[in-house]
């Protein structure tokens, strides 16, 4: 007779020997979709040839480009120059230096083969030629001007293709706008260098018409391209915040992009590409492999869902039996399972008669949990503090812009290990410390230098045990409240041993203490020092002293006593 191999054998072994025989289906397909790989191998020499190109391409165009902005710097050095001479001089200095500007920026045109004019725009009235390079132009038709707005809050920019007036009809240029500054560092005349779109063109034109090229500036706008407009404005917005590598590539969809720049370069030049053109070669082969690749899945999904159906049988009957448990009723569950499922239903069983065993003893947890709410409440000045601390961090954060946001969250980590990892409502001297000087170095990230502190503990007094978080109020109020305006923050804290007791002195120079500040009432704050002298009375009753008041020198000073024993002596 057939034994059912779910019953009876091994989970892992049922699991292996079905997963087996679909992984060595799959490792056949695999070897053959491996062809897929071609895809991205052909990607990858494409991008390595391409931006081998590119880059050829990108030092022509810097070339050209940085000729014309140091070109551009030279004329407008000339034209501040000879503005003082057009406003101060007589009418034959003004004409003498009209027809001097006139005669160097008509060199500038002549003298570079891309430049195709020159545009003034100044306050100055001159005079131009309607066909000649060099055109001058009111200032006040900048507001018109579309491009404007691009070199509003810069002293030069490029501007992307546009059309001008030449010769009574449009042309297409690219323009680099500068403007020129007085010595106020006023602006007051603006000179525009346009260049002939056909030229750039031709700087990064192949011998393929077909192909998709753009030059964007250094702030990624779109300066001129060859090839399909629509295309390289819609690749131009998709690679935004890409590129920020010297050279890259990138698919999108049916589109791959491939990048470059010259290291020195304020440009980047970027080809756009069909990824179907590219891979057409394989796509009949990539389809046959998907319909492979579909159909093992299909198989796969198919095996998978017949196997966690009688996997799950069991499982749901354990399930269903969970759900339903109630404290006294038995349960029946099947006795045939002599693999892992049948140790489940054995081990639930057990797991049922232990919860009985539980429900007698709740009283007792239910004794032990109040006593640990009771142990809790001496722990209550922590929510206060950790709003405190974090209300520091967050003034720190808006004031340094987050810089230093780690190293004081280092700090508070150790101020909450005392807090949190350690009940007990009293600790040693040198446990405290620890805490103050975390909390002390905590401060120090945001006051830096202005921050000194001094920890001066006797010897004799490091294993005397002292009540847990105690110092922390006072040195936290000194920061809320005393050293606001004050320059430079100075605290000492001393602890001495004297008789049966410690004697804890806190010093700081701070603004001090307002005449009515205990009785004034405050929406935060407080609550750490009432918390202390409670602590205090129910620890030590009448056997101790608290004393604050203000320095003749400034600042507060803080007198504690109470006893003490050696930790030694002490039982948790």
């Amino acid at each position: 007779m057939l034994r059912n191999p779910f019953k009876n054998y091994r989970i892992i072994a049922v699991f292996f020997f079905s997963s087996a025989i679909v992984i060595a289906i799959m490792i056949g397909i695999v070897i053959a979709v491996s062809y897929s790989g071609t895809s991205n191998q052909i990607a990858k020499n494409t991008s390595y040839f391409q931006t081998k190109l590119l880059n050829e391409l990108s030092k022509k165009v810097s070339t050209s480009l940085v000729g014309i902005e140091q070109t551009s710097g030279t004329s407008a050095k000339n034209l501040d120059l000879l503005y003082n001479r057009l406003r101060d001089g007589d009418a034959y200095e003004r004409l003498r230096g009209e027809s001097e500007l006139q005669s160097q920026l008509n060199y500038t045109v002549f003298g570079i083969p891309i430049l195709q004019s020159i545009h003034v725009y100044s306050d100055y009235p001159f005079t131009s030629e309607p066909q000649g390079p060099v055109t001058f132009f009111s200032m006040s038709q900048l507001n018109s001007e579309p491009w404007y707005p691009g070199i509003v809050d810069t002293d030069s920019a490029w501007l992307g293709e546009h059309k001008i007036m030449s010769n009574g009809r449009e042309e297409s240029v690219i323009s680099f706008a500068r403007k020129v500054l007085n010595n106020s560092n006023r602006f007051y005349n603006l000179m525009v260098f346009n260049i002939k779109v056909s030229s750039i063109k031709s700087l990064v034109s192949t011998e393929d018409d077909h192909t998709n090229i753009a030059i964007l500036d250094a702030a990624g706008r779109l300066l001129t391209h060859s090839g399909d407009g629509a295309l390289l404005q819609h690749a131009t917005a998709t690679l935004q915040g890409r590129m920020n590598e010297p050279a890259g590539s990138f698919r999108s969809g049916d589109e791959f992009y491939v990048w470059a720049k010259s290291p020195d370069a304020q440009w980047t030049i970027f080809e756009a590409s069909s990824w179907s053109v590219m891979t057409k070669g394989s796509t009949s082969m990539a389809q046959l492999f998907v319909v492979l690749g579909v159909t093992t899945i299909a198989l796969v999904f198919m095996l998978t869902l017949f196997l966690s159906r009688r996997f799950m049988k069991p499982m749901n009957q354990l399930l269903r039996a969970m759900g339903k448990y109630t404290p006294g009723e038995k349960q029946e569950l099947p006795h045939d399972y002599s693999n892992e499922f049948g140790k489940l239903f054995t081990g639930y069983r057990k797991l049922t008669e232990r919860i009985e065993d539980l429900y007698l003893s709740l009283h007792e947890q239910h004794e032990r949990q109040r006593k640990a709410e009771l142990k809790s409440l001496q722990m209550m000045i922590n929510p206060h503090f950790l709003y405190n601390t974090m209300d520091q961090i967050n003034w720190f954060a808006i004031e340094a812009g987050q810089h230093k946001i780690s190293s004081m969250l280092s700090q508070v980590a150790g101020m909450f290990r005392l807090a949190l990892s350690n009940t007990d409502s009293l600790v040693t001297v040198d446990e405290e410390i620890s805490h103050i000087e975390a909390y002390l170095k905590f401060q120090q990230v945001r006051w830096g230098d202005r921050l000194t502190y001094t920890l001066d503990v006797q010897k004799e007094a490091a294993n005397c045990l002292m009540p847990k978080i105690f110092l922390q109020p006072f040195i936290e109020n000194a920061f809320m409240h005393g050293f606001h305006g004050v320059p430079e923050a100075e605290i000492c804290v001393s602890i001495r041993r004297k008789d049966e007791g410690l004697d804890v002195s806190i010093v700081d120079n701070g603004k001090g203490l307002s005449p009515d500040w205990s009785s004034k009432p405050r929406k935060r704050g407080g609550y750490g020092l009432r918390n202390v002298k409670e602590r205090l009375e129910a620890l030590f009753g009448e056997n101790y002293k608290l004393e604050i008041y203000n320095r003749p020198e400034g600042g507060v000073r803080v007198d504690i006593y109470f006893p003490t024993s050696e930790k030694s002596d002490h039982k948790t």
